[in-house]
């Protein structure tokens, strides 16, 4: 039987398990993105914090999120622009560093299970 354990940092570092409920698809802001925006911002949600929040790093967010698709770092920043500019996202900066806040995750959360 293996007896290893998990440590702290490891376990503090994994992302979220969320399921996502039907409701999520009825924000209608969502409907004037392209399918691989949609995607991205879906994909946000089981990256980011508790809080909702996470490093703005596109090439690091396309790896995560879109690793399979044909997109380049420079394509994800363009889609999470337009997301910041749907009112889905918020792009901003604190201490030197680029985050991304997504807008009402509290209240959207609650459209998963975590």
């Amino acid at each position: 039987m293996n007896t290893a354990r998990i440590s702290p940092t490891f376990t503090k570092e994994m992302e979220q398990i969320r399921s996502m409920k039907p409701q999520f698809f009825d924000r209608e802001s969502l409907g004037y993105l392209p399918p691989l925006a949609r995607l991205l911002f879906l994909g946000l949600y089981c990256r980011v914090d508790k809080e909702g929040r996470l490093q703005d790093k596109p090439r690091t967010i396309k790896k995560a999120i879109l690793g399979y698709d044909d997109v380049t770092a420079g394509q994800v920043d363009g889609m999470l622009q337009e997301l910041h500019n749907a009112g889905l996202i918020i792009r901003y900066q604190a201490k030197g560093s680029s985050f991304i806040q997504v807008v009402d995750f509290g209240a959207a959360s609650n459209q998963f299970t975590d």
